[in-house]
């Protein structure tokens, strides 16, 4: 397992690190799932109602895990890979790969304290010969040398990166030749007029600590700048909708805690972050969308 640097007391952290750094012990790993902080895809039946516990769901659990399954698949993904999962979060991604694939995987992260618990996670599965973990900003820089990686997911975590097209660029370095990216994301709409993205992108993004979305039309662009080739770019077709149905949850339960005289700056940072979100989604400005892009032979 790598060594992470020590932080200076000085060294300024990015609203992405400050934003996981407050809701990492909270809403991700005590309000949704404590392996993967991303959406599901849900088969019916298996969306939690209100009122039960989404931490302890195995529908929500099955969810994240078929998510992961979809995004990853174009990729290909064998036991003799060196996959790297860009914002790895608490390393529910790495261990899924590693332990169905086979292969090895490093996960990047601008977080420490969800690499912490992602190496912790690694070693209680018996994984952490296959998995390591690696500190740096994603935005910036990925620490791996020329066309060395065979594939990299990153999965709800560019809409936080500062400068996606550089981290797409660095994707595009560090790739071997017929190399894949297999992401999915956070975007606005494409298509859409600049009060609506206004009235209901602008909103959601300080929430959430997001740096504007991409669309597909940008993303695509951003791909090409990078010199890879776009295989698949699709959304969900419907089968991601029981997550706004659980943002809505969520949302609603907190308001009733509010309007009962529980007021505290946790919660009101949370009900912005869910009824921003919650209205986007609803009114079809927001998505979510996965891709699949390779470096040329």
């Amino acid at each position: 397992m790598n060594e992470r640097p020590e932080t200076s007391a000085s060294e300024e952290k990015s609203a992405a690190e400050r934003y996981y750094d407050e809701n990492t012990p909270g809403i991700y790993l005590n309000g949704w799932n404590r392996d993967h902080i991303h959406f599901g895809l849900f088969e019916p039946g298996e969306c939690p109602e209100p009122g039960e516990s989404l931490v302890d769901s195995p529908g929500l659990a099955r969810a994240v895990e078929r998510m992961v399954e979809a995004i990853v698949a174009p990729a290909g993904i064998e036991e003799r890979h060196h996959v790297v999962d860009a914002g790895c979060g608490v390393g529910g991604t790495a261990i899924l790969l590693a332990r169905s694939r086979g292969c090895t995987v490093t996960g990047v992260n601008i977080n420490r304290m969800q690499l912490e618990i992602a190496a912790g996670k690694a070693a209680d599965a018996d994984l952490d010969n296959r998995i390591s973990f690696e500190y740096a900003d994603c935005s910036q820089s990925l620490p791996f040398a020329d066309d060395s990686i065979d594939t990299v997911v990153n999965i709800e975590s560019a809409c936080h990166y500062s400068d996606r097209r550089q981290f797409l660029l660095e994707v595009g370095r560090i790739l071997k030749p017929s190399g894949k990216i297999a992401a999915m994301d956070w975007m606005a709409r494409d298509g859409l007029a600049a009060d609506v993205y206004e009235k209901h992108i602008v909103p959601l993004c300080k929430p959430f600590a997001v740096d504007g979305l991409e669309t597909q039309s940008t993303y695509t662009e951003k791909l090409h700048e990078a010199g890879l080739e776009i295989l698949e770019f699709e959304g969900f077709d419907g089968k991601d909708s029981d997550n706004l149905r659980l943002v809505g949850n969520s949302y609603n339960f907190l308001a009733t805690l509010q309007f009962a005289g529980v007021e505290t700056p946790g919660i009101r940072g949370l009900i912005d972050q869910f009824g921003t979100l919650y209205e986007a989604w609803k009114n079809g400005s927001f998505e979510l969308k996965r891709y699949c892009a390779q470096k040329p032979a």
